[in-house]
């Protein structure tokens, strides 16, 4: 379902420090991972982050989200694949935290199509505040490519619900957004 003649932006639920990894050993694309800029005081997770070609953003500043959105739109635009981890965060307990906006706003900047992947079973082997891994089965699905329909806030919002619905089918988890997920937070 990943398309490999051309960019895409992969997003994905996010369980655990695991899923950059996985998602690494299964994609059949290289893709450069954003991740939150707290990150980069991190060492531990920022060095083998950044030799994954992760590209760390801000996420509490709407300016600085913005022009992110916008040197992103022009990556993908020039055949860059990118994922994005839409929840922003993972937490211990189970459930589908609300999504940030900016995968889906570079998506329809950018005109790319985004290709929604559903992990399971990484949160309970590496869990939030943890460095103690545990084994056990691990599963991804990867979802058909959505084609942005525009190139405007409408779009995105679509893009965004379709993409929820998508993972939370396959997931096995509530539902934790409501009804409204706020821009850049």
């Amino acid at each position: 379902n990943v398309p490999l003649d051309r960019p895409v932006i992969i997003t994905s639920n996010h369980m655990s420090y695991l899923d950059a990894y996985v998602l690494q050993a299964v994609l059949p694309v290289s893709c450069s991972f954003i991740t939150k800029a707290e990150l980069e005081a991190k060492p531990l997770i920022r060095l083998p982050l950044a030799r994954l070609g992760a590209i760390p953003v801000e996420r509490f500043d709407m300016e600085q989200g913005k022009e992110a959105v916008n040197r992103l739109s022009r990556l993908a635009a020039q055949g860059q694949s990118l994922l994005f981890f839409p929840e922003g965060t993972f937490q211990r307990i189970p459930g589908l935290l609300p999504f940030r906006m900016g995968a889906f706003l570079t998506a329809v900047q950018a005109g790319v199509p985004i290709v929604p992947v559903t992990i399971r079973g990484t949160r309970s082997k590496l869990r939030s505040e943890s460095w103690f891994p545990r084994r056990g089965p691990i599963s991804v699905v990867i979802g058909r490519p959505l084609e942005p329909a525009g190139t405007d806030w409408a779009a995105a919002l679509k893009l965004r619900d379709a993409v929820r619905r998508e993972i939370l089918s396959h997931l096995g988890e509530p539902n934790l957004a409501g009804s409204y997920t706020p821009l850049y937070r």
